[in-house]
């Protein structure tokens, strides 16, 4: 998707919406209650950042990382400042 976004407007709109989304998902968790404050759009980054490394290995096959290791990760690392327990949810 990213070199194609280089190309294509509609998908380089398509890629920067993904922030903005995130964004708003965490935004709506704060403010139900769900999740800790935390700086949105710092972590809105740092999770799709995490995402697009794992999807390029996931996509190109790598035999070292598996979807399961790639979901544990990275909820590893946004569950703290979400506040959240550790264990990736299941529902």
């Amino acid at each position: 998707m990213w070199v194609r976004a280089l190309r294509d407007d509609t998908t380089r709109v398509f890629a920067v919406d993904r922030y903005a989304w995130v964004g708003d998902a965490v935004r709506r968790g704060i403010a139900s209650g769900e999740f800790t404050p935390t700086d949105v759009d710092d972590l809105s980054t740092l999770v799709l950042s995490l995402s697009d490394g794992y999807g390029i290995r996931l996509m190109l096959r790598d035999p070292t990382v598996t979807l399961d290791m790639a979901l544990t990760s990275i909820w590893r690392h946004v569950s703290t400042p979400l506040g959240r327990p550790a264990t990736v949810p299941t529902d």
